[in-house]
């Protein structure tokens, strides 16, 4: 199942038995301050990446070929 909201962001936080990935989708980006804020301590952080997931015009358009279509 895929999820079509806009940001697909990765978090993995350091765990006594490892590091641990945990996956959240979001329509906008500011939502993210919660999740981190609410989220396992910042401190354990080891990664955090994000990713535009729903595309609205074809993969691989420049800034330009989207500002100039209709």
């Amino acid at each position: 199942m895929t999820d079509d909201r806009r940001w697909k962001v990765s978090i993995t936080y350091r765990y006594d038995q490892g590091p641990r990935e945990t996956v959240f989708y979001l329509e906008d980006i500011t939502q993210l301050d919660t999740i981190i804020e609410h989220g396992p301590d910042w401190n354990a952080m080891v990664d955090c990446r994000i990713v535009l997931n729903a595309r609205t015009y074809p993969e691989g358009w420049t800034v330009e070929q989207i500002a100039d279509a209709p």
